[in-house]
């Protein structure tokens, strides 16, 4: 298995979600971790994996596409339509979702722009 499907499991995983015991959030912790990591690895061992992970901002499920968005931003340097795509992703979210996730884009956005305020004009 390769680490963008590796990454595509444990984001489906983290996206099903809807346990809360301790064990369970524990899982959910280590799968976020690795999702981080694989992205991380991508960008930094495995460039030629980079167009397929990206191309996971056009996945059917809107929480992976969440998951890659963030993803693409924070670890990976990517070019400007990857950007654009997973910038879109997290703006829809922040503009849509009406419960404490989408308030927590929101908050995500306007520390983004203040970091990387050209990214506003994307």
């Amino acid at each position: 298995m390769n680490l963008v499907q590796e990454y595509l499991e444990l984001a489906n995983d983290v996206v099903l979600f809807n346990e809360y015991d301790k064990k369970a959030v524990k899982e959910y912790n280590r799968k976020v971790t690795r999702m981080r990591k694989i992205a991380i690895a991508i960008e930094t061992d495995h460039p030629i994996l980079k167009n397929d992970f990206c191309e996971l901002l056009s996945h059917e499920n809107s929480g992976i596409r969440l998951w890659v968005a963030h993803h693409v931003l924070e670890v990976m340097n990517c070019d400007k339509s990857y950007r654009k795509a997973a910038l879109r992703e997290i703006r829809y979210k922040a503009k849509m979702d009406k419960t404490a996730n989408g308030f927590g884009e929101k908050i995500w956005l306007q520390d983004w722009y203040k970091a990387h305020p050209k990214d506003r004009w994307i």
